[in-house]
């Protein structure tokens, strides 16, 4: 059998029967100690170096079985090891991750001990970094607001809609490149962070990784910069969309349009669109929301009413419905009551129900102070009903609200409001 003009098993120190595990540990041992980072001197790196290269040399063949076996037979020439060329020589991280981690220890998740080797403490920040890839995010989403008069929530609408997105710039195809080619960033050899590695002391080692700002921990950078997105793989646009509003709308729902959002370069993916809705009419109805789906109003009464039996005809109501409530019972200021079935409508898995109307009586008093005739006349009974046509008013019934059971729904939980078969609990938004 030919002698080999390198003996890779003395240059890693082992026997020639060596296990996987053994030559994997002495690599370990030896690309510690002679890794060039470690070493400042210019005579002792370039030593360094070459001591470095014929280490890994050694550990790339007889860690490969094929390889191991033509060598233990025929031998290898000079030359045919590792060639490191502009990427430079690997950190630590790739020495330790490729490999498995240390003994005991999975890949470079954690660090909580180093396994006999001259370490303390572990790499700091080194957690979750696994075998020094990339770590490719799924996709983001994207919220938007669509803002809804509580006519269109009560009588339905089509709703015409324009979304801002940063949509793939077609030039490019998304890549930000003039030639359409993404190629590994050097600072970081495509794993989108870097690794910074310092003696803290003899035998001791910090290794700490950070995002890799020159290719914005993508993993790659482009060849030259696209003229017509600048770099960025995105083009600002608008996504255009008819929202089906129908009659008695759930202002709670939450649509979503699948895979139309900002595109991500990285994933190469667009993000999911979802619409969520606001009131924006609330005011000029004098109203506000409470429990999501009860409507509250203040309405000030005269004493005088308050205290003889008050009729009420409410016609400011958003579903355009007349109504008149009949209290047959002494009015304090600030008393509260309620009609039931009054509210917002409450899609309650396909059931529609509807909120409260809640009623807040709030008494009017003079501004200066009376004489006791202007005291006589201000009590008097205020009759603003001669020109109301009463036959156009629904009768409804108030409750008290702190004695009457209140068997209206007050809101759902966001899984029930969101209901529906589609994925993530929403309802697919219709073109």
């Amino acid at each position: 059998m030919s002698q080999p003009k390198k003996d890779y098993y003395e240059i890693l120190g082992i026997e020639r029967d060596a296990t996987d595990e053994q030559i994997t540990k002495a690599y370990r041992k030896l690309a510690m100690k002679w890794h060039p980072d470690r070493h400042q001197d210019p005579d002792k790196k370039k030593e360094a170096e070459e001591k470095f290269k014929e280490i890994t040399e050694a550990n790339t063949v007889l860690t490969d079985s094929d390889k191991r076996r033509k060598y233990d037979q025929f031998g290898m020439c000079d030359g045919e090891g590792p060639d490191f060329g502009a990427q430079g020589f690997p950190d630590f991280a790739d020495i330790f991750g490729q490999m498995g981690g240390m003994p005991g220890m999975p890949g470079m998740g954690g660090m909580p001990g180093m396994g006999g080797f001259p370490f303390m403490g572990g790499f700091p920040g080194m957690g979750g970094m696994g075998n020094g890839n990339v770590h490719r995010q799924s996709k983001s989403n994207q919220e938007f607001k669509v803002k809804l008069k509580l006519e269109e929530i009560f009588n339905g609408c089509e709703k015409q809609i324009e979304i801002p997105i940063e949509d793939i710039c077609n030039d490019c195809d998304g890549t930000g490149s003039k030639t359409k080619k993404k190629k590994t960033c050097t600072d970081c050899q495509g794993r989108g962070v870097r690794t910074t590695v310092r003696q803290i002391g003899p035998g001791m080692l910090s290794q700490q990784s950070s995002p890799c700002s020159a290719c914005e921990q993508k993993g790659w950078v482009s060849e030259g910069s696209c003229t017509s997105c600048k770099g960025k793989c995105t083009k600002t646009s608008k996504l255009n969309k008819t929202l089906n509003i129908k009659k008695n709308f759930d202002h709670q729902t939450k649509m979503c349009v699948r895979d139309a959002g900002n595109y991500d370069s990285n994933s190469g993916r667009k993000s999911d669109i979802y619409i969520s809705f606001k009131i924006s009419d609330l005011e000029e109805y004098g109203l506000k929301i409470a429990n999501d789906y009860d409507l509250v109003l203040e309405h000030p009464i005269h004493i005088a009413d308050a205290l003889s039996g008050y009729t009420f005809y409410y016609s400011g109501h958003p579903n355009k419905n007349k109504y008149v409530f009949k209290l047959n019972e002494v009015i304090e200021c600030g008393d509260v009551r309620f009609g039931k079935k009054l509210g917002l409508p409450n899609d309650d898995d396909g059931h529609l129900t509807f909120g409260k109307l809640i009623i807040k009586f709030n008494y009017i008093y003079p501004k200066t102070v009376l004489t006791p005739e202007q005291v006589k006349s201000f009590l008097k009974e205020h009759d603003d009903t001669k020109s109301i046509n009463k036959e156009e008013y629904i009768k409804e019934k108030l409750f008290n609200i702190e004695t009457e059971a209140d068997d209206e729904p007050r809101g759902r939980s966001r899984n029930q409001r969101h209901g529906g078969e589609q994925e993530g609990g929403v309802q697919c938004a219709q073109s």
